[in-house]
């Protein structure tokens, strides 16, 4: 029974929080992204971990599978959030220089002169202006 009521409530929590997103994010579109993403994270690995539960045995003694699943969940949606976000190895914006890990993204070359046919792309320099 304290099992159930630990994950009431961090449902309820998380619902809580996740309708003040967009106010102490509503200046940075990347950070608010990368929370909205980390949520979905954790509502979808909250459910995937909650189907196992209803495939064992004993329920009640794998209700940690859930609280597995959406911290796994929140971990993906923040690294997929943030290779969304960052893109360059430096961005200059307005006399302001930063850096960052750059997204490495793969892709097909359709090209017979060569023998591999995936090439990896990565953005080294933005500058806005």
């Amino acid at each position: 029974m304290n099992k159930i009521r630990k994950v009431v409530s961090t449902i309820v929590i998380t619902a809580m929080f996740s309708g003040t997103a967009p106010a102490f994010a509503a200046g940075d579109q990347a950070l608010l992204e990368t929370f909205q993403d980390s949520l979905y994270g954790v509502l979808i690995g909250g459910l995937i971990g909650g189907a196992t539960v209803a495939f064992t045995k004993k329920p009640a003694d794998h209700l940690i599978n859930i609280g597995i699943g959406a911290g796994v969940g929140a971990i993906g949606g923040a690294a997929f959030g943030l290779t969304k976000a960052l893109k360059t190895l430096v961005e200059i914006e307005n006399g302001t220089t930063k850096f960052a890990m750059p997204t490495i993204v793969p892709e097909f070359v359709d090209s017979p002169a060569a023998s591999n046919k995936l090439a990896f792309t990565v953005g080294l320099i933005r500058v806005a202006y």
